[in-house]
């Protein structure tokens, strides 16, 4: 029996593992803004997709726009490679995408686009710091502005102001 019990955990860690880290194809079909697209799947299947570890400008905030048009840019109507991670507690699918070998996301900071995403004001991935820090050096994308304000601030900022008003 107990032989039986090893072998069930085995392939469910196996499975688990399988669908927290999939990999697969997918067709962009609309960028909705810097961290979040929509795609296609082989099987026709359309999902929202949320860039895991950055954090791009809001709608609203200076160089969302900008931070919109430069993964439209990249990726847009484009074949990709999603490497999902999960959800987020908006049920969107965090993923890394992936087109001819660059990884999107750290594409994404790496030309000033967006921040490292942080939680708690921990980064989720340290590497993305990095290369925050690196487009800051070099006043790339969003840091051509002397002081600009961090999604996860702006949102704050709205969500404080939405409160008042009520």
């Amino acid at each position: 029996m107990k032989k039986y019990n090893t072998r069930f955990w085995i392939v469910a860690l196996l499975f688990v593992s399988f669908n927290l880290f999939a990999k697969y194809p997918a067709t962009v079909i609309r960028v909705i803004d810097g961290d979040t697209v929509v795609v296609i799947t082989e099987q026709k299947k359309k999902t929202r997709i949320r860039l895991i570890d950055i954090d791009a400008p809001e709608l609203g905030q200076p160089f969302a726009k900008k931070s919109r048009q430069h993964l439209s840019s990249l990726i847009a109507n484009k074949q990709v490679i999603i490497q999902e991670s999960g959800k987020d507690t908006y049920n969107r699918k965090l993923a890394t995408i992936f087109y001819c070998e660059d990884n999107i996301n750290e594409l994404m900071v790496k030309k000033g686009y967006a921040w490292a995403y942080r939680y708690n004001k921990i980064a989720s991935n340290p590497e993305m710091v990095k290369f925050e820090r690196q487009a800051k050096q070099k006043k790339l994308g969003l840091w051509q502005d002397k002081k600009p304000i961090e999604p996860w601030k702006y949102r704050q900022i709205q969500k404080n102001l939405h409160n008042v008003i009520k």
